[in-house]
C-alpha cells in the first residue's frame, strides 16, 4: 500500500508518497536526509502522538497524517540538492557526485565514468602528484594485480616518459594474502606496456630479506601468535620491507604504494577515534626512504572502474577472516562518510593536513635499528618487545 508523507522543516513542506513496507527512517535515508534531524509525528484532528522513526508504515493507522518534523531551523534548501546535473559517457562503470553550494542554492553534479575516463583522470592526478612530490631518479613500486594498482603502473609509465625516472615494478606471491593469479595479472600488464616487473614467490621473499627460516614458517607462526584475522597487517608489513630491500639494492629513494582515499581515511579515523595524532599522508619517511602514496585522494571504486575484469578477479580472490572488528569498522566508516556528504572525506582528510602541518607535527615513527622495524609512539613497550623478539627469530638482524 502507497501512504503520503510529509516532510517538513522551518522553510518548506514536502509531499512524499512511499511504500508502507518501509520505516520512517529509511524514508529519510532515501531522500539522503539523516535521521537523527527528524522526529516523527502522528497526527489526526487536534491530537498528535510522536512515534520512533523505527516505526513501520503499515503498522500506522490509515487515518493518522504522518509527518517527519526537522527539529532544527535549518534550512535544508542550500545544503540539500534542489538541481541535479547528470554527466553521461558511453559504457559507464561507476557515477560518482559532487555537490557545489552557493548563493544559486545548492546543486548536484553526477558524473559518469567508463573504463577510459577514468584511467584518463587518474593518470592526470597521478603525474602531477608525481611532479609535485617526487625528487628521486630511481623508483620502486608495489603492485597487487587489483584494478588500482594496475592504473597505477600505466599512469607512473607515462610519468617516466616524461621525467626520465627508472621504476621498478614488484609483486609479491603469498596465497592466501596474494596469491599467484593476481601476479600473472600484474606480470601481463607490465609486459603490456613493457615495464620492469619483478615477481617474489615464498622462495624469493628468503633470499631477499635474508631470512632464517622459510616465509612460509614466519607466516604461520604470525598467524598463531597474533591471530589469522590480522593478515593485513602482515601484508602491509612484508610488501614495505620488499620495497624498502629493493630501494637498497638499486639504489632508490623512494617507493610507491597503491593506498587510496578510502585506505588512509579509514587510517585517519582510527587515530583520531583513540585520541592519536595520525601517520603522515601521502608523504611518509622510514629514515633516509620516503614512501609516496600518488593515489591518496582517489576513491577506491574509480580506481577499480579503470579495470572492472581485474578489480572483479581481485574482489574473488580474497579469502575470509583477514581483517579484526576495528579495522572492518573504519573501513565502514571511511565509505559511508562520502555517503554521508559527497567528497565530506576527502574534506576531512584536507583538513587534517592542514591542522598537522609539516611532518613534524604528525605522530613520530620511531626506528628500531636492530630489527628494522617503524613504530608508533603510541605502541605498548612490552608489546613492541615482544614483536621485535619475534622477528628476530626469523630475520637476519645485520642483513634486514
Amino acid at each position: 500500500m502507497v501512504r503520503s508523507i510529509i516532510i517538513k522543516t522551518v522553510s518548506e513542506e514536502i509531499n512524499i508518497r512511499s511504500s508502507d513496507a518501509v520505516t520512517l527512517q529509511e524514508i529519510l535515508r532515501a531522500k539522503h536526509l539523516p535521521p537523527s534531524l527528524f522526529q516523527g509525528y502522528l497526527k489526526k484532528e487536534k491530537n498528535v502522538t510522536p512515534v520512533p522513526l523505527t516505526t513501520i508504515i503499515s503498522t500506522i493507522p490509515e487515518d493518522q497524517e504522518i509527518e517527519l518534523r526537522c527539529i532544527r531551523n535549518t534550512d535544508l534548501r542550500s545544503i540539500v540538492p534542489q538541481k541535479i546535473i547528470y554527466k553521461n559517457v558511453k559504457n559507464s562503470v561507476i557515477a560518482i557526485p559532487s555537490v557545489t553550494l552557493g548563493e544559486k542554492g545548492c546543486v548536484e553534479t553526477i558524473q559518469e565514468f567508463n573504463p577510459e575516463s577514468a584511467r584518463e583522470i587518474i593518470k592526470e592526478k597521478v603525474q602531477s602528484f608525481m611532479t609535485r612530490e617526487s625528487r628521486s631518479n630511481k623508483l620502486v613500486v608495489g603492485i597487487s594485480g587489483g584494478g588500482d594498482s594496475n592504473t597505477l603502473a600505466q599512469a607512473l609509465k607515462d610519468f617516466s616518459e616524461i621525467r626520465d625516472v627508472n621504476i621498478t615494478f614488484f609483486t609479491i606471491i603469498f596465497d592466501p594474502i596474494w596469491p599467484s593469479s593476481a601476479a600473472e595479472r600484474a606480470a601481463l600488464l607490465c609486459q603490456t606496456y613493457g615495464l620492469e616487473h619483478k615477481i617474489f614467490s615464498e622462495t624469493d621473499l628468503k633470499g631477499l630479506l635474508r631470512m632464517k627460516r622459510s616465509s612460509r614458517e614466519f607466516y604461520e607462526e604470525y598467524c598463531e601468535k597474533f591471530g589469522s584475522n590480522t593478515n593485513h597487517f602482515f601484508g602491509t608489513y612484508l610488501i614495505s620491507l620488499v620495497a624498502r630491500r629493493l630501494c637498497r639494492e638499486i639504489g632508490a629513494t623512494e617507493y610507491l604504494l597503491g593506498f587510496n582515499r578510502e585506505d588512509l581515511l579509514a587510517d585517519l579515523l582510527f587515530s583520531l577515534i583513540n585520541g592519536q595524532k595520525p601517520l603522515s599522508f601521502p608523504t611518509r619517511s622510514f629514515g633516509g626512504t620516503k614512501l609516496l602514496m600518488p593515489l591518496w585522494d582517489i576513491p577506491k571504486t574509480l580506481l577499480d572502474a579503470c579495470y572492472p575484469k581485474y578489480s572483479l578477479s581481485n574482489y574473488d580472490e580474497r579469502a575470509e577472516e583477514q581483517s579484526t572488528f576495528q579495522r572492518n569498522l573504519m573501513y565502514y566508516l571511511a565509505h559511508g562518510v562520502d555517503d554521508v556528504y559527497p567528497n565530506l572525506g576527502l574534506s576531512l582528510m584536507q583538513g587534517a593536513r592542514r591542522i598537522f602541518g609539516e611532518k613534524e607535527n604528525w605522530s613520530e615513527l620511531r626506528h628500531r635499528q636492530e630489527s628494522d622495524l617503524y613504530v608508533s609512539e603510541y605502541a605498548d613497550p612490552i608489546k613492541t618487545l615482544e614483536v621485535e623478539a619475534f622477528l628476530k627469530k626469523h630475520f637476519d638482524s645485520e642483513e634486514k
